[in-house]
Parts: C-alpha cells; structure tokens; sequence
C-alpha cells in the first residue's frame, strides 16, 4: 500500500492583539509618564539639597533690592503650617535666617501677625508678596499711611529681632502660626532701602528627595513590566504536547507514518521465505 502523502506544515496566523494586551499597554504608557515626573522632581531637589546649600548649611535666595517711600518694608501674612503631624515646622523648615544689608541703620523683626499688623496699621509700607522670590514691582503694594508710633527697637511683640549698620543677620528657628516679617530703619525713619535675601536649613529636603526619588522608580519598574507584558510574544506550544518554543515558528504537528504492506514487511517473513508464525494471512492453493 503506498504512503499517503502529507501537506507541507505551514505556520498558524498570528494572533491578533486583544483587548487585554490594549489596556496593558495604554496603562504602561500612562505610568511612563508620571513615574519621569517624580524621577526629574526627586532628582532636582536631591541636587538642591547638596549642591545649593551654604557652607554652613542653609539653601538661600538670590539677593534681592526692596525699597520703599514710606516707613516699612513687610512680607504678607507667613502662614507655617505642615498640615501634618508627622512633619512638624521645625523639621520641614528648620532654622530661618534673613540677612539685610541697607545705606542707614536697618531693623529686621518677626512678630506674630496681629501685633504686627497692629503696630503697623495706618502706617505707610510696602508690602512684598513673595519675599526671596526675585520679587519685582508687580509682586509689591503701597499701602498709604502716615509714621509709626515709635521706633520698632522700642516694641516688645518681637520674636526675632536684629538691627545696626551694616549686614544684619536674624536667625529664627520657626513654629506653627501665622507670622509677619518686617524691615525698617532702625530708628523709624520713611525711605527704606535695603539688599535682602532668605533662607533655611531645610533638614527635611533630603528625606523627601529620597522618598520622590523611590515613588518613581518604582513607578517606572512597574510601568515597564506591563509594557513588556503587553508587548511580548506568546509562547507557541505544541498541539501534541512537547516544551514551548520562545520566538520563532511552533514545531510542525505531529504527522502520522505511512502505512506498511505488511505481506512484504520484512518482519513478516522467515529466513525461508515462509510466513510467519502467526500470519493468517490467506494464500492460495499451492500448484500440483
């Protein structure tokens, strides 16, 4: 009996990708980009942290010039509070510190905003909105006015003070509440002009620039595992068992052997030419 021949194997289509293999790769792309957010953030303040800092520890502004017709420079009310209670004022801000520079005997004092404001009230000042920010003329407002009652060195609501000729340095370790900042000539006089600039310790920074640092690494650790879930290739598996082939074509399918003659099948006949034992294969009647 001849063999039946067999089709040549062809390579099955490939699948198509479905919905599921869709969402993971939308969602792998979307984790791309918050996950580099967090790695630049983390990674500009990490940078601010050890390369920006004074020699003796402080991250400061640029220095900036203010001045004023009327009798006082002052910041807009100072708001320290964490909103947390894991992470007090002391260890986010740690120890503040204003230094002024002015052509007469300067002031500088912190006061808690209502007995600031009192003792400021109906006097002419400038008020700064974002002091140690390259503050410019938009960022300042006249407010009208007349002198103070007296001298700020004569007040007593201080909880930080220094003043005299030349560079003066106020250092203030910060607590929760609400503050002002104010600078004036010493004696409380009007024409105010001075070269200031702010800063902190921040001994908290470099905590938080880890923390950023770790949310996205593993952000995009996580992003990158479903992206190459989403895209890789399935494994071709054998229809009849057998390992998986990664990449590649799957083996051919398992395909039957030709089928034998089994009159004239070698294992069929003795040494003599006779069947078998066992054969019951008919034969005809042997000629006389």
């Amino acid at each position: 009996m001849a063999a039946t021949p067999q089709p040549p194997w062809t390579a099955p289509p490939r699948a198509r990708w479905g919905a599921g293999r869709v969402i993971a790769l939308v969602l792998g792309i979307l984790l791309l980009f918050p996950a580099i957010g967090l790695l630049a953030g983390g990674g500009l303040l990490l940078w601010a942290d050890r390369a920006d800092r004074t020699d003796d520890g402080y991250l400061v502004s640029a220095q900036d010039s203010f001045s004023t017709t009327g009798y006082a420079l002052s910041s807009e009310r100072i708001d320290l509070s964490t909103g947390a209670d894991w992470m007090p004022v002391s260890a986010a801000v740690g120890t503040t510190r204003v230094e002024v520079r002015g052509a007469k005997d300067v002031f500088i004092g912190v006061a808690p905003v209502a007995e600031g404001r009192a003792y400021l009230n109906g006097v002419e000042r400038t008020v700064i909105a974002d002091l140690g920010v390259d503050s410019s003329a938009a960022d300042q407002r006249l407010v009208p006015g007349g002198a103070p009652s007296g001298p700020p060195t004569d007040q007593n609501f201080w909880v930080a003070q220094a003043s005299g000729s030349g560079t003066q340095q106020l250092t203030w370790k910060p607590a929760n509440g609400d503050w002002l900042l104010v600078v004036m000539n010493a004696d409380g006089s009007a024409g105010v002009s001075v070269d200031a600039r702010i800063g902190a310790t921040a001994p908290a920074l470099g905590g938080l620039a880890w923390g950023v640092l770790g949310s996205g690494l593993f952000l995009l650790l996580l992003a990158v595992l479903v992206l190459v879930l989403a895209v890789r290739r399935p494994h071709a598996v054998p229809p009849y068992g057998g390992a998986p082939v990664p990449g590649g074509p799957p083996p051919p399918y398992w395909t039957p052997p030709a089928p034998v003659d089994r009159a004239t099948a070698p294992d069929n006949t003795t040494t003599s030419g006779e069947p078998a034992a066992g054969d019951v294969t008919p034969r005809g009647p042997a000629s006389g």
